[in-house]
Order: C-alpha cells, then structure tokens, then sequence
C-alpha cells in the first residue's frame, strides 16, 4: 500500500513538472533568422531584456505569455557568432543577445561582464579588434500585464508603450520612448528621452538622466510629486505645473514640488533642454522630434 501511495505521488509529480517546462516554447525560422520566445508569466515577475545593436520595441501582450521576437539582419560578418538566448529562474525570465565567442550565458550585471560581451561586437577570432562586423538583433516584445520590464541596449533605441507595470530602460547610442504607468528609470548616454506618463503618482523615485539629448516628460493634471534636477547647457520648460520652489534653485539645478508632492522625479541633462507638459498638450505628436523615434 505504501509503495503504490509513493508510485501515485510520482505520477503527480511528473506532469507539474512537465506543466513548468511547457511554460517556455522556443521557434526558429527555416532561414534561422528569427527566433520567438514565449513564456507564461505571472503579475510580478520580471522580464529582461539585453541587446548590443538593435532596437527594442515593446508593447502590452493580450494574456499571460511574454513574447520576444528576435529577428537578426547580417549586414557584414559572421552571422552565427551572433545569438539570442532564453534563460528562466524564480519569475525572472531573460532574453539578451550574446556573441558565441564570448559566452554562452546572459550578462550578469556587473559591468565587467557587460562590457565582456559587448566587446565581443569588434573581435576577432583570435581576438584581435578588427572583426568590423555588423549584425543587428531587433527585439519586438510583448509583456504581460503586472510583468515588470527592464530592457537595455547598447547600439539602438529602446520603445515600450501601454504597460502598466513599472519599467527600467536604459541605453548607450540610442533614444529611450516610454507610454504607460510608470517607471523607475529612463536613461541614455547619447539620445533623446522622452515619457509619457498615466499615473500622477507613484511609489518610489523615477530617474531621467542623459548626457547628449533633451527630455521631454508629459503627466496628468493631477501630478504630486517632489522634483530636482540639474542641466549643464539648458533650459527646464514648465508651463503646464505650478512648481514651489524648495532648496536651491539655478542657474544650472533647481528643486521643487509640484501639487502636494510625495512622489519623487530626479532629473538630469547635460546638453539639452528638459520640459514638463501635461498629458495631450503637446504640440508635437509622438516620434515627431527633430531627433527621431526609436534610433
């Protein structure tokens, strides 16, 4: 009796686990082009993203699977040393792009190990930086309601629009866009930000920073939040939120609060202009600035 409880617990046992890897679903074109990855996701889980050169563009998925379409154009080089890969741990589900030469596994975070994997991009085979290869990986995503998502890039533009979970997006050469709830940062090194908004408040500090580009942030009317900020070659153009001033304020920072305060902004330019507007009183569409859309 007791041997046939065990064997029925194994039987059990076999389908959850079968169930758990059916949860992830990888397909490849016949030419090996482009790659779809799929995984079912629950609200609070997080999705990340890591490419080297390519656009991300993501949007809001329909149900619970995330989507990532990675689609690769060789312009010169090597194709195969260039790859994306899928890894899943404990509600953290990552997609990056990799160069086989270099590692078989998803940057880890630390800078060193980024920088490791990018570097890839300009070796050769004996390591030599002369390859002079170009592949782009160009990423369309879908993300799942309350899924989290921190995406980054090194050459290429980062999208994401209608999510409303909060967002982490950050870019080397590239211009970072942003529509929906909320976010934790946006930042880019050469490139324009530019984010809009649904929530007037939030839990938390939401950071914008670039070196070489304007910002431009559009939030509702009913905006409370506590700001600073500073601009090197600049200007912060306000016309939509009555600002307190609080602290210090210019030629080059200033500090304030906008209705009753509470949630923090903190933002940051070094030569471009940074604006505040309200939701739909912009007088240029989106993806109409002088810089481009997604770059």
């Amino acid at each position: 009796m007791t041997r046939m409880l065990r064997l029925a617990a194994v039987a059990l046992t076999i389908p959850l686990a079968l169930g758990a890897q059916n949860r992830s679903r990888q397909t490849t074109s016949g030419d090996g082009m482009t790659t779809t990855y799929s995984h079912e996701m629950a609200p609070g889980d997080r999705l990340e993203l890591s490419n080297v050169n390519g656009d991300i563009v993501a949007t809001a998925a329909r149900g619970r699977t995330a989507e990532i379409v990675v689609t690769k154009t060789v312009k010169r080089g090597d194709g195969s040393r260039v790859k994306a890969i899928m890894e899943v741990n404990d509600g953290v589900v990552r997609v990056c792009t990799i160069y086989t030469d270099r590692r078989d596994s998803c940057p880890n975070g630390d800078s060193d190990d980024n920088d490791d994997n990018h570097r890839g991009s300009s070796r050769n085979d004996n390591g030599d930086h002369n390859d002079n290869s170009d592949i782009e990986m160009h990423y369309e995503v879908r993300v799942p309601d309350g899924v989290k998502l921190e995406a980054s890039n090194v050459n290429g533009g980062i999208e994401a629009t209608d999510l409303d979970a909060s967002v982490k997006l950050e870019a080397v050469n590239g211009n970072v866009t942003f529509d929906g709830a909320t976010a934790s940062e946006l930042t880019t090194v050469n490139g324009t930000i530019r984010g809009t908004f649904s929530r007037g408040s939030w839990d938390g500090k939401l950071s914008v920073h670039t070196v070489n580009g304007k910002i431009d942030l559009a939030f509702p009317a009913d905006l409370n939040a506590d700001i600073t900020g500073q601009m090197v070659n600049g200007s912060l153009n306000n016309s939509d939120f009555p600002l307190t001033i609080a602290g210090k304020w210019g030629p080059k920072t200033f500090s304030g609060r906008i209705g009753r305060g509470g949630s923090r902004i903190d933002i940051d330019t070094v030569n471009g202009a940074i604006t505040l507007s309200r939701t739909g009183s912009r007088s240029t569409r989106r993806g109409d600035d002088r810089d481009g859309g997604v770059r």
